[in-house]
């Protein structure tokens, strides 16, 4: 499967890397995180499509071979108090999201070398949408 276009904020961007380049040792799934950062489009928050999985978003999305949809809330690590429907962005799911688009799909890979699928059914709220750019 190709990988779906990305699209994060420079902040997003910034506060990510920062993240990594502070972690003692990287695990696969930030190391894949950091890939996806690399490919990534970079735009301003204020010039970020509604549409996008930024961090702090709500995100409606599926996870094949569910049919159900679960809502959750992409956070950084530091907020990661594993409350239900948080998802730390360093989490394969988590790093798998940020950048998708309402209707991207994203096939990625599992600690355990399985394939999941994604898939963006909608963003619920996103900071940027709200004028919220902290």
């Amino acid at each position: 499967m190709e990988k779906p276009q990305l699209i994060i904020s420079e902040q997003d961007l910034h506060r990510l890397e920062t993240m990594l380049e502070h972690q003692p040792k990287l695990t696969p799934t930030m190391m894949q995180l950091e890939d996806e950062l690399a490919r990534a489009n970079v735009v301003a928050p204020q010039d970020m499509p509604a549409n996008v999985v930024t961090m702090n978003a709500r995100v409606m999305l599926t996870i094949a071979p569910a049919q159900q949809s679960s809502e959750v809330t992409l956070v950084y690590p530091h907020d990661f108090k594993g409350e239900k429907g948080q998802l730390n962005v360093i989490a394969p799911i988590g790093a798998a999201i940020l950048g998708l688009a309402e209707g991207q799909t994203i096939e990625w890979p599992q600690p355990d070398g399985h394939m999941i699928k994604v898939y963006i059914e909608k963003v619920l709220y996103q900071p940027e949408r709200e004028g919220n750019y902290l």
